[in-house]
């Protein structure tokens, strides 16, 4: 499996995170459905900006060396006193260890700029493949609630800082 990286999003990246964006089947396991184009020039400013402020919300495209940009990894302050992190693939690179190795990258940038952060991550029930690998890194299901919004059954997933309980993938 070859390493992935985590670059910052550019505003370059407008296009070809609308096309990840707009498909209803990345977008069906958020809380939020498919984006239009219109939706994502609202957001670049603030997605831009996230890079610069401490508690604002890090957009990562992940890119492997071969593919190109295959999908997004996220990390940003939750509700909670937790941070939370998140990612998605484009569908063509679905069910090929992509989605391990992603996460693989945004714990191992958690582990060099945050390592004392204690983690959450949600994953719709009916996405096993996201709460197995949440649970490849440690994280563990703490509550089973319904999403109003989605109309499905919401997993949120806890895990300990990387410094108190660390990687082992």
């Amino acid at each position: 499996m070859s390493k992935l990286s985590l670059r910052p999003l550019t505003a370059e990246d407008e296009q070809w995170l609308y096309e990840l964006e707009r498909d209803p089947e990345v977008m069906r396991f958020t809380d939020r459905g498919p984006q239009t184009l219109a939706q994502i020039q609202v957001q670049m400013p603030d997605l831009l900006a996230g890079y610069d402020d401490p508690e604002g919300l890090k957009l990562w495209v992940v890119e492997h060396p071969i593919l190109g940009s295959i999908g997004t990894a996220a990390f940003y302050r939750g509700e909670s006193a937790h941070y939370e992190v998140g990612y998605k693939l484009a569908r063509r690179y679905w069910g090929q260890g992509l989605g391990s190795a992603t996460m693989a990258a945004l714990m191992n940038w958690v582990a060099d700029h945050h390592p004392d952060a204690p983690l959450v991550a949600e994953a719709f029930e009916q996405n096993a493949a996201s709460a197995r690998i949440l649970e490849k890194f440690g994280f563990r299901c703490t509550r089973r609630h319904f999403n109003e919004q989605r109309q499905l059954w919401d997993l949120t997933f806890e895990r300990p800082a990387i410094e108190a309980l660390p990687l082992s993938v």
